[in-house]
């Protein structure tokens, strides 16, 4: 996988990054049983840890995905046969199962932020908030449903 390409003032990177939070700041306001879309919270992390070289095990992604672990390895296994994402042995553990992006999802989340931030991105220029650089399972551990 490439680095972060920069659009405008901003990498998509950091736009990913934003999307997450806002992510998790609806979390806390909606229903999560209502507002829930695994899948995209699952590939929006792989695409994020994937940008900064970081290994995301399938343990990690199920607590993203905010679903039982039955739902999010069912969601694992179709968006590994739509050729989303790959598993395989973590190379730091091998007891573990790495989970990254491939090429296509990889170009798909990057045509995706493309199209959600068209253009100039100075107008969405990231607020570097307390925790903008934690990962998704920390961001939704802090917060759990209201609801």
């Amino acid at each position: 996988m490439t680095n972060s390409v920069s659009i405008g003032d901003g990498s998509l990177l950091d736009l990913a990054r934003q999307l997450q939070r806002m992510r998790a700041k609806a979390a806390k306001l909606f229903p999560r049983d209502v507002f829930r879309d695994s899948a995209w919270d699952m590939v929006l992390e792989l695409f994020i840890a994937g940008q900064q070289q970081r290994v995301v095990c399938v343990k990690e992604l199920i607590f993203v995905s905010g679903e039982t672990s039955t739902s999010a390895l069912r969601r694992i296994d179709r968006l590994e046969a739509a050729e989303l994402l790959h598993r395989s042995h973590d190379p730091d553990d091998h007891r573990r199962m790495a989970v990254t992006l491939t090429d296509k999802g990889d170009a798909a989340m990057r045509a995706m932020l493309h199209s959600l931030f068209p253009g100039d991105s100075s107008s969405i220029t990231e607020k570097r908030a307390h925790g903008a650089d934690r990962p998704a399972h920390e961001l939704h551990s802090s917060s759990a449903s209201l609801f």
